[in-house]
């Protein structure tokens, strides 16, 4: 029989408002029709907790709020064309809205408050903010996790093919999503594109499958944000911090018992050797087969010597 998810009761190294926080997302994102983009702001706010704990949600959405008022007061009419060009035009040209090219790895591009801030961010923290404005003025925002880049299809009505045609439009849909590149000034993107995209980061041997262009859950959007995370700090051996994102990341995905193993390991680095020791005893416990039982099995009788 599977063994039972084990999750930390408290965290070692996250805050316990972001931990707290984000325990409550993962509630959220578990009921049947959750609201997703409140789960998924909440999340994001969580996830930026760790690093401004001062940062609350009502903040945040005031100013996504701000954005939508602006846009709002512009459109007339329900059609949905206005209403993007009128995001666009707001989000891109307005306010400047743009990827973060010149810093690319700094963790500040992955916390949706700092990007609201400085306009400048990560093609999925970008695209979080697009999704959230676009909610607010009627529209409908899908998340599309590429290897190595992040878009966004907006639902549109169904177009005949001479319409999307006449519109300029004919080349940039996929499944009935208009393919959007935040990180690129919201350019309306080709799948030719958006394979560019993973080439320009894995080489021009990369696989592409239309599959890719398929919407993420939001599940799988939060634990992208945490992983750009878990590369940032790790680069910068901000490895507490590590910490604190596996442990986030490990209450969106109890049944990982990979991550009790890399949580243990972390902890044994920056010498908090007690729960080092019970995370990585659980870890062998529940894959007693793991390839590198032993060496495992080796630290533990160092962090207990």
């Amino acid at each position: 029989m599977p063994s039972t998810p084990i999750l930390p009761s408290s965290p070692q190294c996250c805050s316990k408002k972001a931990f707290s926080a984000m325990k409550r997302v993962v509630a959220m994102l578990d009921r049947p029709r959750a609201p997703d983009e409140d789960a998924l702001l909440e999340g994001a706010v969580a996830i930026a907790q760790q690093a401004m704990p001062k940062v609350e949600k009502v903040q945040v959405e005031d100013s996504l709020d701000e954005f939508a008022d602006q846009i709002n007061a512009r459109v007339r009419g329900p059609q949905w064309q206005a209403r993007i060009a009128h995001l666009h035009d707001v989000l891109f040209d307005q306010e400047g809205f743009i990827g973060n090219t010149l810093n690319y790895h700094d963790a500040a591009n992955s916390y949706l408050p700092r990007v609201l801030e400085t306009r400048r961010g990560l093609p999925i923290t970008l695209s979080l903010v697009y999704k959230l404005v676009a909610k607010r003025i009627g529209l409908s925002v899908r998340g599309i996790g590429l290897p190595g880049h992040f878009i966004v299809g907006v639902e549109t009505p169904e177009l005949s093919s001479d319409s999307k045609l006449h519109m300029g439009l004919n080349s940039g849909f996929h499944s009935g999503l208009m393919l959007i590149d935040p990180f690129f000034g919201g350019t309306l993107i080709t799948a030719d594109e958006a394979l560019d995209r993973m080439r320009d980061t894995y080489g021009p041997e990369v696989e592409w499958s239309s599959d890719l262009l398929e919407p993420i859950s939001d599940r799988h959007w939060l634990t992208r944000l945490i992983q750009n995370l878990l590369h940032s700090h790790s680069q910068a051996g901000r490895m507490n911090d590590v910490a604190a994102m596996i442990e986030m990341q490990m209450l969106l995905w109890p049944s990982q018992t990979h991550l009790q193993r890399d949580l243990g390991l972390v902890l044994a680095r920056i010498g908090m050797t007690r729960p080092a020791t019970a995370w990585l005893g659980r870890y062998l416990d529940a894959c007693p087969d793991d390839p590198q039982k032993f060496d495992i099995e080796q630290l533990l009788q160092v962090l207990s010597a």
